[in-house]
């Protein structure tokens, strides 16, 4: 980034200061980086100083996509979205990555999925070998197949397998139900290809971060009680969303108002002004996803495609095991938690990893994070456990 002197009067107050009631939790890293590439703003003469085109207006200036409207935030996209570049790993080189384009019905059209081959593997040959289907994150809003392109290579180099990236359609192109139904698309479009790709269907493992992570519980739900389809591995869910249902419309904008909501969830109150993912945030997300009319969206959030929380217990008796990844200071940390303890007073396999001092997107900033690095660690050992090995139905407590 560019060094730009600043004057004393040309000076400005961070627009995303730290929240007073969460600063004294964050990891001191995750401090710096915020400050530096999320917290702080840029004065019209700063961005003409370094050579950015400047900025008319103190709205415009915000530097997180819920500050604006979604029109304004389209209009422009790169203004507001954190530059996940400065933070992530050396590039990891892979044997091959191809795109695929995959047909999709609801509504008609089509999607593109990466898939990474490891060095050394040639489906050609005749060997197969497992896979991992991520979905990246974004609310349902943004993001796509650059996202986890990092975490994605290391996971194919390290485990090794193959890995698939599914760029789902999003909100508010395409609502509530469309993410889900495309990635169940993509999940079988894989299944059926699954030959000329070099899988093996025996260990498929799904996984993804935040609504990614919601997508692939929805999916270990869908494919638990398919007959055509293979009993998936494991499902990986990084800092997951997996209940819709307890985000208001109208988000409370302090302490007084925010002891008027109503939610079973520590952390919507604990980390309400969490830096990266404030409730604010998930309340905008979820207005674009689910829709802003009080009783559709009420109607979307409880459907189980939108909250796998909500899933009866004979579904979840089936699914595969779960390896789930929570930041503390998340405000999505205690429905992951939820989740999690579902999953085992039904005797299924879960684990659950909590990341001290950790924030929402901080597995993105492995370039960066100790944190990120262990994480990434975890995820490579589930897997691996996964395909080698298989897990066992019973919790691992027991």
């Amino acid at each position: 980034m560019t060094n730009i002197t600043v004057s004393g009067t040309d000076r400005t107050a961070p627009i995303n200061p730290l929240h007073p009631s969460v600063e004294s939790f964050l990891d001191d890293k995750v401090k710096e980086i915020y400050n530096n590439y999320q917290g702080k703003t840029l004065t019209q003469s700063m961005q003409e100083a370094s050579r950015l085109r400047p900025i008319a207006n103190s709205t415009a200036n915000r530097l997180r996509a819920d500050q604006v409207s979604y029109d304004e935030f389209n209009a422009d996209r790169q203004r507001y979205i954190f530059p996940r570049e400065k933070v992530a790993a050396p590039f990891c080189p892979v044997g091959l990555v191809t795109t695929h384009h995959v047909p999709v019905t609801e509504p008609a059209g089509s999607i593109h999925v990466h898939v990474y081959r490891p060095e050394g593997f040639d489906e050609a040959d005749g060997k197969r070998i497992p896979l991992y289907v991520n979905f990246h994150g974004g609310g349902f809003v943004l993001g796509g197949l650059d996202d986890d392109d990092s975490l994605l290579r290391q996971i194919c180099k390290r485990t090794p397998c193959l890995v698939a990236n599914v760029a789902y359609r999003l909100a508010p192109e395409f609502p509530h139900p469309v993410p889900a139904t495309d990635s169940w698309a993509a999940l079988k479009w894989l299944v059926d290809h699954s030959d000329e790709l070099g899988i093996d269907k025996d260990f498929i493992a799904v996984g993804g971060l935040s609504a990614g992570a919601c997508l692939a519980a929805v999916l270990a739900q869908m494919a638990a009680v398919d007959p055509t389809m293979p009993r998936l591995t494991l499902q990986v869910l990084i800092v997951p969303v997996t209940d819709a249902r307890y985000v208001p419309l109208v988000v409370p904008k302090d302490d007084t108002e925010l002891s008027t909501l109503r939610a079973p969830y520590d952390s919507y109150y604990e980390f309400a002004f969490a830096p990266m993912l404030p409730l604010a945030r998930m309340a905008w997300f979820y207005r674009l996803w689910l829709g802003e009319d009080p009783d559709t969206h009420a109607k979307n959030a409880a459907d189980v495609r939108a909250s796998p929380i909500v899933a009866p217990d004979n579904v979840l008796r089936m699914v595969c095991a779960a390896s789930i990844h929570v930041a503390e200071i998340d405000p999505l940390a205690s429905e992951a938690s939820a989740y999690h303890h579902r999953l085992l007073d039904v005797g299924r396999w879960s684990e659950l990893i909590s990341y001290k001092g950790m924030v929402h997107p901080f597995a993105q900033w492995d370039g960066a994070l100790p944190q990120s690095q262990e994480l990434l660690a975890n995820v490579v050992q589930a897997l691996k456990s996964g395909f080698v090995w298989g897990y066992p139905i019973c919790n691992p407590e027991e």
